[in-house]
């Protein structure tokens, strides 16, 4: 699907031909497009009075292969065209999927990046590992790295790590991201302030090697670039669906990349231009 078209308008211009069942999952996600993203599947589907097969077939109509994939474009359409002037919908709407949806699409891309992400550890460093699903993968490998000081705002990480007394692990101040399983705000940024690291982790909403990182939400761009300032070189851990159109708000070019590890899904045209800009790309293993 062409996401220079909102989702929201695509669905809108489709409703004379669906039926009954269809048309009410569309005006349930035209008229509260928020409460399509937040609610669970369950609870989508006695909202809109379908069943859970009906919804993912709604979703499958649209190119996608479920609810996760589906409300994924939906927040990057949004995002990237500042919502869609419609009937029932919100001028300006940002959307953000959260980190269920997140951890359901691409999971065996995503864990042969993290294991790859491996290469770069070595005993005594001090890294900065970011939140997201790519991340909690990430961090099931490190359970077993030797020592190294890790600061992460993913609490999934944290989860994830709890108990692996050979590692220092900081966890910084801030505000809970619930729908992100993060921490955010000033206090994380003033924790960054005063220390350094050999590594930064990050993953990223949108690559597109013209345009850099970017993501759905202003603090998280804002945060990951006082990462990035902390950090001697970045490290970016995106399956190949990350190279799309650009989500709302820019964290930093690719001149400040080290290094791309990605799946083999990455245009031969996009891993050029990441090497042309000096980028190192890594291709994992599936």
């Amino acid at each position: 699907m062409n996401l220079e078209r909102s989702v929201l308008s695509i669905v809108e211009n489709d409703l004379p031909n669906i039926s009954r069942a269809f048309t009410r999952v569309a005006n349930f996600l035209l008229e509260s497009p928020d409460e399509f993203m937040r609610k669970t599947v369950q609870e989508l589907s006695k909202a809109a009075a379908v069943s859970e097969p009906t919804l993912i077939r709604f979703c499958r109509r649209y190119g996608y292969n479920g609810v996760p994939d589906f409300r994924i474009a939906l927040a990057l359409s949004s995002s990237s065209s500042a919502g869609a002037n419609l009937a029932g919908a919100q001028v300006g709407l940002q959307l953000e999927p959260n980190i269920v949806d997140r951890s359901a699409v691409n999971k065996e891309s995503k864990r042969a990046i993290a294991e790859s992400a491996m290469s770069f550890i070595e005993e005594g460093q001090s890294i900065i590992v970011d939140s997201g699903s790519t991340m909690a993968l990430f961090a099931e490998y490190l359970r077993n790295a030797p020592p190294i000081t890790i600061f992460t705002t993913g609490l999934n990480v944290v989860e994830t790590l709890w108990g692996c007394q050979q590692h220092k692990l900081i966890l910084p101040g801030g505000i809970v991201r619930f729908d992100a399983s993060a921490l955010t705000g000033r206090m994380v940024e003033a924790s960054l302030k005063d220390l350094h690291f050999d590594l930064l982790f990050l993953g990223a909403d949108s690559i597109l090697p013209e345009v850099g990182l970017s993501t759905y939400n202003e603090e998280e761009a804002h945060q990951n670039r006082q990462m990035i300032d902390a950090a001697s070189r970045l490290i970016l851990l995106v399956d190949s669906s990350k190279f799309k159109q650009p989500a709302l708000h820019r964290i930093c070019s690719i001149s400040r990349i080290h290094a791309v590890i990605t799946d083999n899904g990455l245009s031969e045209q996009d891993a050029k231009m990441l090497k042309n800009a000096g980028v190192k790309v890594i291709i994992a293993d599936q």
